[in-house]
């Protein structure tokens, strides 16, 4: 069986290639080269805008629960320094 000539891995030194001419082996190597990496996709206008939106009515749910509990904690001490004002000192 013959193997086509090409840069096959080296078994020696994994970090290069070496060129098979298809009888033997060259002195001819050189380092793996890296696979180009995807190219990086962009967010789109519409989806920055979906985001911003998205996180400034999250803000707005929280101050909004945030405020409810504090609204319920100051009637419950008024309830409870109305019936009981010696709790309230």
């Amino acid at each position: 069986m013959t193997h086509q000539p090409g840069w096959y891995r080296d078994p020696y030194a994994p970090q290069r290639v070496r060129w098979f001419d298809g009888q033997q082996w060259t002195q001819h190597s050189q380092p793996v080269q890296a696979a180009p990496s995807p190219p990086s996709r962009k967010l789109s206008t519409g989806s920055i805008v979906l985001i911003v939106v998205g996180v400034i009515l999250l803000l707005c749910a929280i101050a909004v629960i945030v405020a409810g509990f504090a609204f319920v904690a100051y009637m419950i001490q008024g309830v409870v320094c109305g019936e009981s004002p010696h709790y309230c000192t």
